[in-house]
């Protein structure tokens, strides 16, 4: 039976630590493959300062570079409204062969809003859920059956990256130099600090 890890995020921009967060899984829970699926327009985070899918969906791309065993699905941003978990998974189990057991990964930053979340029923069953812990996070009053990804400690956040950008402040430390360069390439959040 193959294990697919389906990873949601916004990955704006993705950064070493969810890439460090991608292998910790695919370790910790035994997956064959790993799906980053970016959101399009996540209902309970906002979309204020999230930049187009499509450049997200390439930053990851460059990201993961020609692991076999990384992926990005850019079904959320291909479709019109809210992004749904349930809608994509749904989706993406339509098209799995059968016996394909879906583990769907998110950040602890999530965890506290996932009983809000369209459809958790569905989604429970559709798939298992792990939470990934960022350094420090104290998952102990998360309910039992969500898995936990253990990873070594990436003191880092996509908010954390933007707001370097924004001050001109290298991030080199922090994101693949692939993605700086099109970041860059393409002004993305902040034009400044690719002169830095």
């Amino acid at each position: 039976m193959a294990r697919i890890g389906l990873f949601g995020g916004t990955f704006n921009p993705v950064h070493h630590g969810h890439i460090a967060a991608a292998h910790a899984a695919l370790d910790a829970l035994s997956l064959d493959r790993l799906l980053f699926i970016p959101s399009g327009h996540p209902p309970l985070k906002g979309n204020d300062g999230l930049v187009a899918g499509h450049h997200r969906a390439e930053m990851l791309r460059l990201a993961i570079g020609d692991n076999p065993r990384l992926g990005v699905c850019t079904l959320e941003i291909e479709r019109e409204g809210p992004s749904y978990t349930v809608d994509t998974v749904r989706q993406i189990a339509s098209v799995m062969q059968h016996g394909t057991e879906m583990i769907f990964l998110l950040g602890s930053d999530c965890a506290e809003r996932l009983p809000r979340w369209k459809g958790i029923d569905e989604l429970r069953a559709l798939a298992k859920i792990a939470i990934i812990a960022r350094c420090g996070d104290d998952l102990g009053h998360l309910p039992a059956e969500l898995l936990r990804v253990p990873m070594a400690p990436v003191a880092v956040s996509s908010t954390m990256v933007r707001a370097a950008l924004t001050n001109a402040t290298n991030v080199n430390h922090w994101i693949a130099a692939p993605v700086m360069a099109y970041l860059c390439a393409h002004d993305l959040y902040a034009k400044a600090s690719c002169h830095a």
